[in-house]
């Protein structure tokens, strides 16, 4: 009996674990909402937090964005389609509840001079 009680708290926290990953791409805050929006699609190629280096070396940080991009203006691009010349980049198209979330993690991770970050200077144009 002591078994099968160990094995049902042990099924329940997978299980609620499980359920908090799906939680964080529905959550409310939408920089929550973002961050597991872009570490499910763009994790494979983009350094999607604070700090590292994209896996693939022609993507650029998600965090250094605003050096190329008004992060607040790919929202259009993510609604309607972001394609980049950056390699072989799918096209992405996003609803408009994923593309607030998307840009307000984005915002919330750009580097700044002497702030949040301390990421070096991308040294790509």
């Amino acid at each position: 009996m002591r078994v099968g009680i160990g094995l049902g708290l042990a099924l329940s926290s997978v299980i609620l674990g499980l359920a908090s990953v799906g939680q964080a791409a529905s959550s409310p805050d939408p920089v929550d909402r973002g961050k597991a929006i872009v570490s499910r699609d763009c994790s494979g190629c983009h350094a999607v937090g604070t700090t590292g280096d994209s896996p693939n070396p022609k993507a650029p940080p998600f965090r250094r964005l605003q050096k190329r991009y008004d992060v607040e203006a790919l929202a259009e691009g993510l609604a309607e389609g972001l394609t980049v010349g950056h390699g072989p980049m799918p096209e992405w198209t996003f609803p408009p509840e994923d593309v607030t979330a998307i840009v307000a993690y984005l915002k919330s991770i750009q580097t700044r001079s002497g702030g949040a970050t301390t990421a070096p200077p991308d040294p790509r144009p």
